[in-house]
């Protein structure tokens, strides 16, 4: 399953690119499916930085998703590598500038293993629907944090 979503956020791409690479440091929006999201170890993120998720991937399914930073160019690309709750996955954000704001373009890769491939259709309907709402809420939190 592969995701493709791009906006134009009226800030310059180095607030975005950190707004994304702290996103341990902010609360979740209101109906997100993340209910916990922390850095497993201090330090800057970079390159090998892990975080644990736990996450209500269906009404009657949560668990928990563990990911690594597998490319960290400032302000340009932030990638990691995430695995658990029956998937493995892919996500890439580039960060362009765009006049005074930036493009923030999203690419995601997801596998699912196991009993979660019958919900195939179910989850990408969910999970597309969900990956747009959520790049409108950074759009909108970063635009209104002027």
């Amino acid at each position: 399953m592969y995701f493709e979503l791009s906006i134009s956020i009226d800030r310059p791409p180095a607030e975005v690119f950190a707004f994304l690479r702290d996103k341990d440091k902010h609360p979740q929006e209101k109906g997100s499916p993340v209910l916990l999201l922390e850095k497993t170890a201090p330090g800057e993120a970079g390159v090998g930085t892990c975080y644990r998720e736990v996450v209500q991937m269906l009404p009657f399914y949560r668990g928990e998703i563990l990911s690594e930073i597998t490319r960290f160019e400032a302000h340009e690309h932030l990638e990691e590598d995430f695995w658990g709750a029956g998937m493995r996955g892919h996500l890439a954000y580039q960060f362009v500038s765009e006049g005074q704001g930036t493009r923030l373009i999203q690419k995601q890769g997801l596998h699912y293993q196991g009993v979660l491939r019958v919900f195939n259709p179910l989850i990408r309907l969910v999970l597309g629907r969900r990956l747009r709402e959520r790049l409108e809420a950074i759009k909108e939190y970063l635009e209104r944090s002027v």
